[in-house]
């Protein structure tokens, strides 16, 4: 599967792919921690996944999901947020994310959350 890791935190960048490259079928196919990078380079890479933060220095991560979710092939999207309220996990289902997960709380579900969408991609693939 291609990730695509978009957060304001190097820290977390690097945290997210060394936690997925740890799993053969993840390959992460960049990075970006604006908003403003990340809408330039996700169409070009075509990742299959998106891990999204919502705060990001130039704007929110629930522009950058709904411009992904009209891509085609859509790509799977996963917000990672330390806003993990009600309101914002309401405002991403909307906005169409697949699922939302609580940075503080949840981070290291990340890599079997992923391993999960392979699993379910290689079904819909025939695999």
């Amino acid at each position: 599967m291609r990730a695509f890791i978009v957060d304001d935190s190097a820290i977390v960048r690097m945290r997210l792919a060394e936690m997925l490259v740890s799993h053969a079928d993840v390959t992460v196919v960049g990075q970006a921690a604006t908003v403003a990078a990340a809408l330039q380079q996700i169409p070009q890479v075509q990742p299959e996944c998106v891990l999204l933060d919502i705060q990001l220095p130039d704007g929110d991560g629930i522009s950058v999901l709904r411009a992904v979710k009209r891509m085609t092939p859509t790509p799977a999207v996963v917000m990672v947020s330390n806003y993990s309220d009600e309101y914002h996990r309401q405002r991403c289902q909307v906005a169409g994310a697949d699922f939302f997960l609580d940075k503080s709380k949840q981070f290291e579900e990340i890599p079997g959350l992923v391993r999960a969408l392979i699993r379910t991609k290689g079904d819909h693939d025939g695999g």
